[in-house]
């Protein structure tokens, strides 16, 4: 009982089970949460998803994963997650300029790049200059999938 196990979550980022071997009388083929099918396996290279590290026992809940540690692509809560943003910067009433330097942030912000904190800068004066409802809307399309340094800068507590 050595490696990872293989997670299983919901095409919207559901973690339905962490360990589909050890703890199988937990697998779903639908999410509980939201109704949408499962999956066990990157969508694009077809190799499993990583779940918990086997024989350590955790009470911690798993986070989804954005990318496929295999071939690097973003899983399907990941894409649906950045359309979502792309479509919240259309309804923020930005310039041409301001909506694209914040859709080119979100990629950056995503990838947690070397370039993340000076985007995450940019994102959050974007932001601040648009609709008074537009950074806490992005924290909930967004929030989720970047990583706690980003999340700090652009909304420190």
């Amino acid at each position: 009982m050595q490696g990872y196990d293989v997670a299983q979550i919901c095409l919207n980022g559901h973690v339905t089970n962490s360990s589909i071997r050890d703890f199988p009388h937990h697998n779903q083929e639908y999410c509980n949460i939201c109704g949408t099918k499962t999956v066990t396996a990157c969508q694009g290279c077809q190799k499993k998803i990583r779940g918990r590290l086997r024989g350590v026992l955790t009470i911690e809940p798993m986070s989804a994963p954005a990318f496929c540690q295999h071939c690097g692509k973003p899983f399907p809560w990941t894409e649906a997650r950045i359309e979502a943003a792309r479509d919240l910067a259309d309804q923020l009433g930005l310039d041409v300029p301001d909506r694209t330097l914040l859709e080119k942030s979100i990629d950056e912000l995503l990838r947690d790049s070397p370039r993340a904190p000076a985007e995450a800068v940019r994102f959050r004066t974007i932001l601040c200059r648009a609709k008074p409802w537009g950074l806490e809307a992005f924290k909930q399309v967004l929030g989720m999938i970047l990583s706690e340094g980003v999340k700090k800068l652009i909304w420190p507590a």
